[in-house]
């Protein structure tokens, strides 16, 4: 039975277009809102989307364009529904990949026609572009194959890197294959063996809920690679461009402290907190990943180049910015820009390019929040503090600090 999935903030059109499709048999799952259906997705695989265009908070563009944006969501067939008859509207929907457009009021049997003969041009690509697919993917396991892992596709790939989706030949688990290309020069070589056999030593020693877990670790070919937890709730940024609840925001903030208490315990500096590496498991809690460019407290082992800043420049705390030297309380100045970015929906520095952003790290005032996310200010102000010395002692501090602001 194929699985969907209807958005739609009006209760009589949501009931009413869920009460005709399942009447044809199909699986359906309602929500009421963008940020309910990414929730949803995070543990479910729908074969199609049917969304209302104009909805409270994010709607059904902004919701499918984020749903797009993350392979790991999967690629169900997008069905738009407006009572707008609008050709620009229309032309959007094709834009962020939407298949159908559906203009209210319709009848039952126009939805139900649209959707069948969606999900059957569904099935008739899938039959048609098999073989290719195993084509494809036979190339790709001819020229990269991991030890123990059949690989089943690329997540994401970078300039050095690439993330690949495989499963586990002993555990039949699926893991994601962290990839890190070796650079052609023998110095630069060992120096990246040395950082990825740090990374490792550093990642399998944790066990945490809100840590990502690691299982292998070797060297195949040109590449390093990792053998991880694969996650495939998506990341922080699909909830943040939902719009987040305060309670929302301060529990997971919570979990990303609880996350950096743990690292910090290990001897861990992470030094690259953002959306993207804040993971999401399919109960909605958070997973702290990717230490991609991580450093142990007190080794001699350099794992960046002297004086260089590393690093997303919206989430650098000073000190990175200005190639400083750093410890915990610099992932803790990162979590304060995590949390406004969570309670506002944006960064509390913004400016037209890297370099301004890092001067205003280090140079511009402590950001002021809105009067309705204000009980949050005091633990902000301390979480962002220029100097080290005036932030919390450690993630566990901050923790009960944040845990404790009535929201």
């Amino acid at each position: 039975m194929q699985s969907l999935l209807v958005v739609e903030d009006d209760e009589i059109v949501r009931e009413v277009v869920a009460r005709a499709l399942r009447a044809r048999l199909y699986n359906v799952t309602t929500a009421v809102s963008g940020e309910e259906a990414l929730a949803l997705i995070r543990s479910t695989v729908y074969d199609m989307i049917i969304t209302d265009v104009n909805m409270p908070g994010m709607d059904g563009f902004s919701f499918v364009k984020s749903v797009r944006a993350t392979p790991t969501l999967g690629q169900p067939e997008i069905i738009f529904m407006s009572s707008s008859d609008d050709r620009a509207l229309f032309k959007r929907a094709m834009n962020v990949g939407a298949c159908d457009f559906l203009v209210k009021p319709f009848s039952p049997s126009e939805l139900a026609e649209a959707v069948t003969t969606r999900l059957s041009d569904r099935g008739n690509r899938t039959g048609t572009f098999m073989s290719v697919s195993r084509a494809a993917q036979a190339n790709r396991s001819a020229v990269l194959s991991v030890p123990g892992y059949d690989t089943i596709r690329t997540l994401g790939k970078g300039a050095s890197s690439k993330v690949l989706l495989a499963t586990h030949r002993h555990s039949g688990q699926q893991h994601a294959i962290k990839l890190l290309r070796l650079p052609e020069q023998l110095n630069l070589q060992r120096e990246a063996i040395n950082r990825f056999l740090a990374e490792y030593a550093m990642l399998v020693k944790l066990n945490h809920p809100n840590v990502a877990r690691v299982y292998e670790h070797g060297l195949v070919d040109d590449y390093l690679y990792i053998g991880m937890e694969y996650l495939p709730g998506g990341d922080l940024r699909l909830d943040i461009e939902a719009g987040m609840k305060p309670q929302r925001a301060q529990q997971y903030t919570m979990q990303i402290a609880a996350a950096l208490a743990a690292i910090h315990s290990a001897g861990i500096v992470h030094r690259d907190l953002k959306p993207a590496n804040i993971l999401m498991r399919a109960n909605g809690e958070a997973v702290l990943a990717d230490f991609g460019i991580a450093k142990q407290i007190g080794s001699g082992l350099a794992l960046t180049q002297e004086n260089i800043a590393l690093g997303t420049p919206y989430y650098m705390s000073p000190e990175q910015a200005t190639a400083s030297p750093l410890d915990s309380r610099s992932d803790l100045y990162t979590l304060g820009v995590l949390l406004f970015e969570m309670l506002t929906g944006q960064p509390p520095y913004i400016a037209p390019n890297s370099v301004e952003v890092m001067a205003m790290h280090v140079n511009a005032p402590l950001p002021v929040l809105p009067a309705k996310v204000n009980a949050f200010q005091t633990v902000m102000d301390k979480l962002l503090a220029k100097n080290p010395a005036y932030r919390y002692p450690s993630a566990l501090d901050a923790q009960k600090a944040i845990a404790s602001v009535v929201c």
